[in-house]
């Protein structure tokens, strides 16, 4: 009789995952097919406004209208769900689980028709059953996907990505993911933090798109990436990503640099957080280097904090055609 209940609860183990994976498959169509699609209809438009928000950073009605329908298709399918996105807000829900949404990230890349950017969607509870996450590049039909958050590995469109057990072409290249909305501290920082890994160990530098730039991480284009001065939705599609395919998470914390073992939503639902990301051969190394992320701002000649808003409002950047 053991036995049989056993074998019973190992079919609705079997069928809730085959369920997942179904609402995994689902949601990476709609949001390639639909999402994506509004995307890449407004950035090869060759007109895209934009304005800017409170705290300066770029806003175009194509964020709110991606995660408008991402917003309805969650609604629709996933109803006891909560959500946090760039563009909404917060929405409680009671499933447990918990919708990261960056509608555009790298705006500043979009409304300059570089093509590098991404719509960033987590959807992550207390473990990683049930948990899964989708970046797409409508611009380049580039889709970087996980279901299997515990080295499962991560697929790039049709290619099945793990980070290799070297970094590869003989030397490190290390992105810097910061907004400097959220402190003095963070431009200095960031910059003199460029110029020395750089030095150091091959490359240091920053391409405006966090979601992006993670998953190069799990697809061994880019070896590290130090995130501080960022929200949630910016980052945990790609932090399941990163993990998914082998690489390894630290969280600075109590003044040093930790291990992120628990489950990410919990690591996404702190503010303010100050993540590292990298290839698991150089991740001690560079933490030992790196220190605290504060103390480089006193190593820089930069000039703290944004430009007066006034200086923005030039020709061109608030309503960009």
């Amino acid at each position: 009789m053991l036995y049989y209940y056993n074998m019973v609860a190992e079919a609705v183990v079997e069928a809730d995952r085959s369920s997942v994976e179904e609402k995994f498959h689902q949601t990476k169509a709609f949001i390639v097919n639909t999402a994506g699609k509004i995307a890449y209809d407004y950035f090869y438009s060759g007109s895209t406004s934009n304005t800017l928000k409170e705290d300066l950073t770029v806003v175009t009605q194509v964020d709110k209208d991606v995660e408008t329908v991402l917003v309805n298709y969650i609604h629709e399918n996933f109803p006891d769900d909560s959500i946090y996105g760039e563009e909404f807000g917060k929405e409680n829900g009671t499933s447990g689980f918990t919708w990261f949404l960056d509608p555009i990230d790298g705006t500043d890349n979009f409304v300059r028709h570089v093509p590098f950017f991404g719509i960033s969607v987590a959807r992550l509870g207390d473990d990683s059953e049930g948990s899964f996450a989708i970046i797409h590049n409508p611009a380049t039909k580039q889709t970087f996907s996980s279901f299997k958050e515990e080295l499962g590995g991560v697929f790039e469109n049709g290619r099945l990505c793990t980070i290799t057990p070297e970094p590869l072409g003989g030397k490190t290249i290390l992105t810097i993911s910061a907004a400097s909305k959220k402190g003095e501290w963070i431009k200095p920082a960031k910059y003199a933090l460029m110029e020395e890994i750089g030095l150091k160990y091959g490359r240091g530098g920053s391409y405006n798109c966090c979601a992006l730039e993670l998953a190069y991480v799990a697809a061994n284009r880019i070896d590290a990436d130090l995130i501080f001065g960022l929200d949630p939705y910016d980052y945990a599609a790609g932090l399941f990503l990163a993990k998914a395919a082998g690489g390894e998470i630290s969280v600075f914390e109590d003044g040093k640099w930790q291990t992120w073992d628990s489950n990410l939503k919990d690591l996404c639902l702190k503010e303010n957080a100050m993540i590292f990301v990298s290839h698991p051969s150089i991740h001690q190394s560079m933490l030992d280097f790196i220190g605290d992320p504060k103390s480089w701002a006193e190593k820089s000649t930069k000039k703290l904090g944004p430009p007066p808003r006034e200086e923005w409002d030039v020709p061109g950047l608030k309503n960009w055609n």
